[in-house]
């Protein structure tokens, strides 16, 4: 992001404005403080279309070199995202991983090229797509783009939000192995809760039309799981109600191993199965012993640990900034909503993020989105001394 503030700058933007947009690109988090992007230079555009790809490609592969050249150390590091690497299979992970994403880039190209946008167009949106971005070469977002179009840039969406591993096995295990994962049918429930939950309440607050009200309701609700950030409609314009849900949803976020942000839908499916666990518990013997497993592998304790240890950071972090932004004068439900928007690599936006924004709360947004995209406590390790050199202690 550091690296990608001068080429910005030279681009009109002050530097903590370059800084908060290549923050917003590498992180692919996708809120802007560029406006009247219809008149900005098309290399500028392309710049933040480039910056989320490759933020997502660094997301979802780069990482894996870690693993390949510090092992133990780097492991733990890594683990504290949620993924799971072997030593010996950490290479050929790392090619599949970056075939799936070249060919999702391809195919979302060629896709939403079919539709009938202009080459560079298409290029602009599929690029954000496939990263889960949200960066868009327009101030209206997805409005005014045709109804095939949108409903190609949400499918791309969905299938970037699934873990990118899971594509690799498909050739060997065939489509079976999308039935055996959790997390991918937990994705397209809460896809269709929150498109539902935001499809009502837009037709019963607003009065809008049950056809319009759904049309709607799958694009924010697509957009707002998978941590995109498009949107056909203004956030700001949408009730209350409608932003908590939005809210609910890009904290929860895709799959593990995806370009998704968010906590991550496997740490929900963790909550629910020991919650679960908890009522089973009380209908049976008292010396019956039972085992809670999700996506076939065993709820070990430290896998409750580092989920409740995630979500508490998480709780943290974004009470932290959103006192940061009352403090200095922001309606409450925007600040909320902006805060919760950067921390999960959404982008969705409220309006509130823009040029006239008080620069401590741009640096704050600037955290928020790389306490999300690296998680708190990976991040925090990082930031640690004692990780900073390879010793051995003796207790």
């Amino acid at each position: 992001a550091l690296v990608m503030v001068w080429p910005l700058t030279g681009a009109g933007l002050d530097r903590i404005d370059a800084l908060l947009e290549a923050t917003s690109g590498v992180t692919t988090t996708g809120v802007t403080v560029l406006r009247d992007l219809d008149q900005t230079d098309p290399a500028v555009l392309f710049l933040r279309a480039w910056m989320q790809w490759y933020g997502g490609l660094g997301i979802a592969v780069l990482t894996v070199a870690l693993i390949m050249r510090h092992h133990a150390s780097a492991r733990r590091l890594l683990e504290t995202t949620g993924e799971r690497l072997t030593d010996a299979g950490a290479r050929d992970h790392a090619r599949r991983v970056s075939a799936v994403y070249l060919a999702l880039t391809l195919i979302a190209i060629a896709a939403v090229w079919m539709t009938g946008l202009a080459p560079l167009e298409a290029v602009l949106y599929a690029l954000p797509a496939v990263a889960t971005g949200g960066f868009a070469p327009s101030d209206q977002n997805l409005a005014g783009l045709p109804g095939a179009t949108v409903a190609a840039l949400s499918l791309i969406c969905v299938a970037s939000a699934v873990s990118l591993p899971l594509y690799a096995r498909l050739p060997h295990r065939g489509l079976r192995a999308l039935k055996q994962e959790p997390e991918l049918i937990a994705l397209l429930g809460a896809i269709l809760v929150t498109a539902l939950a935001v499809s009502a309440i837009a037709s019963l607050s607003n009065g809008l039309p049950w056809p319009q009200a759904l049309a709607q309701g799958f694009a924010l609700g697509v957009s707002a799981q998978t941590d995109t950030g498009f949107s056909t409609t203004a956030v700001a314009d949408l009730p209350a109600a409608s932003q908590v849900v939005l809210m609910t949803s890009m904290s929860i976020g895709g799959c593990t191993g995806s370009t998704a942000g968010g906590i991550k839908l496997i740490r929900l499916l963790i909550i629910m199965r020991l919650v679960q666990l908890a009522l089973r518990r009380t209908a049976i013997a008292e010396r019956a012993v039972l085992q809670a497993q999700v996506c076939g592998t065993r709820i070990e304790p430290s896998m409750v640990t580092a989920t409740l240890q995630l979500m508490a950071l998480w709780a943290m972090v974004l009470l932290t900034s959103w006192l940061a932004f009352l403090a200095l004068g922001q309606s409450p439900l925007p600040s909320l909503f902006e805060v919760v928007s950067a921390t999960a690599n959404a982008g969705l936006s409220t309006g509130l993020t823009s040029s006239e924004l008080h620069p401590a709360l741009k640096l704050v947004l600037c955290a928020d989105m790389l306490f999300g995209r690296v998680e708190v406590l990976a991040l925090l390790v990082v930031l640690y001394p004692p990780t900073w050199f390879a010793r051995k202690r003796h207790l």
